[in-house]
């Protein structure tokens, strides 16, 4: 299997595209959108709350899976 490598163009080209995208274009776009006003309606202790306890179900439902799989597996055994 061959393997195609940048060419020198081709690098050159990379690094001068990749060096315009990383200068902003304008004072707004270095500074950031303000938006605290559409994110100091939501509570996001609660947001944050759900999330968590989601992750923890999912977390409760793979240990219980492995343990049953342990559990099967040590009797199978015998």
């Amino acid at each position: 299997m061959r393997t195609v490598g940048l060419s020198r163009l081709g690098a050159l080209t990379l690094l001068a595209s990749s060096a315009l995208v990383a200068v902003p274009a304008s004072a707004q776009v270095a500074t950031g959108t303000d938006y605290s006003t559409l994110t100091d309606a939501v509570d996001w202790s609660s947001a944050i709350t759900a999330l968590m306890a989601v992750a923890a179900l999912i977390a409760a439902v793979l240990v219980v899976r492995k343990g049953i799989g342990f559990v099967l597996g040590m009797i199978g055994k015998r």
